[in-house]
């Protein structure tokens, strides 16, 4: 059961100014559901937060970014990327760890939660133009994780709205919605395009964020996973 509390609670718990911790869950870096337009937050992303303040430094470019969750999955960033920009990104990552650089990720994607007719899900899920993410491309990483009735993919912005329109799909609160829509800006588009499965530390910090306690505990076992793995190299 999720024990949601209102964004007075968790500023107080945070030492925080209100409007901050509205902002931080407009982000995605509180989970938190908005509810006949009033906030209301996770009380178990309050403690991760207060267990693991935010790092400085700013939010990585979202190029970066998914070059960063590329090499944390073991992959190639990509073959237009600057030998500085390659070292800057393993350094990073190997110095923070996937955990330490989650906050400055949120560049990656921003995420849209929707609602569809259950007989476009299928459609939307075989689409080329898409790729899937969160609990939608577990079973692909070999995760023990069960996509439910919800349909999870990257898309690109610019495709978003044609992708929406196509399926009918309506904005929904996170509790309704069936349908999550993370929007890759485009200029990192290239580094996702023609691929099935989001890279496994994409996939695991949308599991981590996720609403369902052991969905989420199986995305912070993965994240741990990786920064011991990266750390070691």
């Amino acid at each position: 059961m999720i024990d949601l509390v209102s964004v007075s609670d968790a500023a107080e718990a945070l030492r925080l100014d209100p409007s901050r911790v509205r902002a931080l869950a407009a982000a995605g870096e509180l989970s938190a559901r908005k509810i006949g337009g009033v906030w209301l937050i996770d009380r178990a992303s309050i403690e991760h937060r207060r267990e693991h303040p935010a790092p400085a430094g700013r939010p990585l470019s979202a190029p970066n970014a998914w070059r960063v969750l590329l090499l944390a999955s073991g992959e190639d960033v990509g073959r237009d990327a600057d030998p500085v920009v390659r070292w800057r990104v393993r350094d990073a990552l190997e110095r923070r760890g996937l955990d330490g650089l989650r906050r400055l990720l949120r560049r990656h994607a921003e995420v849209q939660y929707c609602w569809g007719l259950p007989g476009e899900l299928r459609r939307l899920r075989e689409r080329d133009d898409v790729v899937l993410a969160g609990t939608s491309a577990a079973a692909g990483h070999h995760l023990d994780l069960l996509s439910g009735d919800r349909v999870d993919v990257y898309v690109s912005a610019s495709r978003a709205p044609g992708v929406a329109r196509a399926h009918a799909l309506q904005p929904a609160a996170g509790a309704e919605a069936n349908v999550v829509l993370r929007l890759v800006p485009d200029d990192a588009w290239p580094l996702l395009a023609g691929r099935r499965l989001a890279p496994l530390a994409a996939v695991a910090i949308a599991l981590a964020e996720d609403p369902d306690p052991r969905t989420a505990r199986a995305g912070r076992e993965v994240i741990a996973q990786i920064s011991q793995r990266v750390g070691a190299r």
